[in-house]
């Protein structure tokens, strides 16, 4: 059947939005390509050590290029217990954020715009682009929080120069989501402090600022309303609840027209329609028996003390529900192949989680440092990184969770089939990052990255690759860090990824070349 033909019919029904990205593989038979950017915040036990884990070595790990031992840290992906992706990951040892640390602006805000937006060229204290509502005073502040990227973000370039991210495909372009609701704050700060919550920008041409920030969505519940709901079965707020108060499936309610379908759709697609559709039902089931928050169906959630609380007690709550049901959100919008560009924050850079708090959940019970204490710290993720308590042993058990949240996602990514074959981590790449190293300096060195899946790119996976010689240590002030930066890195995976022209990414000072080993 002609995809012309078949949209001419299906794409006028409820489901013809889904449909065309799953037709569009039954006529090319190319699987869908995506990126999926993971952000954990505050830094990682970087440069600071114990007796038992001199050095780094909680975070890198031991032996050679391949057939390396993990750390405590990375075996959160390697020792079987969650996930056993050993030979699905690479690990960038020795690789820099892309900005001095001695621009004015605070330096958590820094770390987000210099690993994910073109570096700038360094004219010194004042380097970064000031947003409109920026004043004297905020310019000229250290720890200002009025900055923003000078071009968009590398998700966003991606998606607009590689035809397989499916910017003319997906009824989703991109997604960008959070478990933590001070990521999404744009009220706080006096609307200011974006440059520490957000990791995608747009370009805004014409504009008072050169970008737009792409702000995160904090609640599964919206997420499932704006990406299912109402994307899918061009349904309004008021028909999506009172589909709701009808004990009725939104997903049900526009299901009739598949039957319509069935006529139309090549039935050797026919089973992969209908595995995709059970799966956003599954998903809309799972939202309803543990609604986000006390949300019910798919309204907002209303949070302890009103919409994107400053209460720690609900910031702490949304960490460990909120990630468990965006990360079937995730799983979900790939395997139905509705986007195919996913931005995920963890956290904010100035992050007031309380760990004490989020480790009290049932499901987390055990969590210990290296040295088998249990967390003990009733400090904020931001305050502990900066010698907050025991710091040395709280972040390795904060590190340790974001590693395991993470490695659970991966490890089901990595035995869900794809549309196209082989599994959805196979034809995902992953980048894992941090906006610092050692978070109590800021460190703009030896950035804790990870990359995973990535299969169709040809990564190299059990890869460890050290890509400089390591003499300037994590927890260095410095004005320029040393080469390779992550900037070398986008154009390394640009290149493989059949975008050619992409030589350079920012200003040339930031740039050395590609990464050799990555990608065969």
């Amino acid at each position: 059947m002609l995809r012309r033909s078949f949209l001419a019919g299906a794409g006028t029904t409820a489901l013809g939005t889904m449909l065309r990205p799953i037709m569009a593989y039954a006529q090319t038979g190319i699987a869908p390509q995506r990126l999926l950017l993971i952000h954990r915040p505050c830094g990682s036990v970087m440069g600071i050590g114990n007796t038992q884990y001199p050095g780094d070595t909680r975070w890198w790990p031991s032996g050679g290029t391949t057939g390396w031992t993990a750390s405590p840290l990375l075996s959160s992906f390697t020792d079987g217990k969650i996930a056993s992706l050993q030979n699905q990951m690479v690990v960038l040892k020795h690789i820099n954020c892309p900005r001095s640390m001695n621009w004015l602006g605070d330096k958590h805000g820094a770390g987000f715009v210099g690993m994910m937006t073109p570096p700038l060229k360094d004219v010194g204290a004042q380097t970064f682009p000031q947003t409109s509502y920026s004043t004297p005073s905020t310019r000229a502040d250290p720890n200002g929080k009025t900055f923003t990227a000078a071009d968009q973000s590398i998700d966003q370039l991606f998606l607009s120069q590689i035809p397989g991210l499916g910017l003319a495909t997906c009824p989703v372009p991109h997604v960008e989501l959070t478990a933590s609701t001070e990521s999404a704050d744009q009220v706080a700060q006096g609307g200011n402090a974006h440059c520490l919550r957000v990791t995608a920008y747009k370009k805004n041409p014409g504009g008072p600022d050169p970008t737009i920030p792409l702000w995160p969505e904090p609640s599964p519940a919206n997420a499932f309303k704006n990406y299912f709901a109402a994307g899918l079965m061009n349904m309004d707020a008021a028909q999506i609840m009172r589909t709701q108060a009808q004990n009725k499936s939104v997903l049900d309610f526009a299901g009739a027209g598949l039957s319509a379908l069935k006529t139309q759709v090549p039935q050797s697609q026919l089973s992969k329609v209908q595995a995709h559709l059970q799966a956003i039902t599954d998903l809309e089931t799972n939202l309803l028996k543990t609604p986000a928050a006390g949300a019910t169906a798919c309204t907002p959630p209303t949070l302890m003390g009103g919409p994107l609380s400053p209460n720690p007690g609900a910031l702490d709550s949304q960490t460990y529900p909120s990630w468990e049901q965006h990360k079937e959100i995730i799983k979900t919008m790939f395997q139905c192949d509705l986007t195919r560009v996913i931005s995920f924050t963890f956290g904010y850079g100035n992050s007031a989680i309380h760990f004490q708090n989020v480790l009290k959940d049932p499901a987390l019970a055990g969590y210990k440092d290296t040295n088998g204490n249990a967390f003990n710290n009733g400090g904020g993720h931001h305050d502990i990184s900066h010698n907050g308590g025991d710091y040395n042993n709280s972040l390795y058990v904060i590190d340790k969770y974001y590693c395991d949240m993470t490695a659970q996602l991966l490890a089901e990514m990595s035995t869900t089939p794809d549309i196209g074959g082989g599994t959805l981590l196979d034809n995902t790449m992953v980048v894992f990052w941090n906006e610092a190293s050692c978070g109590n300096v800021h460190g703009a060195v030896d950035m804790p990255v990870l990359l995973f899946g990535g299969k169709f790119l040809k990564m190299q996976g059990g890869s460890c690759l050290t890509l400089g010689p390591g003499n300037t240590p994590a927890n260095s002030i410095v004005n320029k860090p040393p080469a390779p930066y992550m900037s070398d890195f986008w154009v390394t995976l640009a290149q493989a990824w059949g975008y050619k022209s992409m030589t350079s990414y920012g200003d040339a000072s930031w740039n050395t070349g590609p990464i050799n080993g990555i990608f065969g």
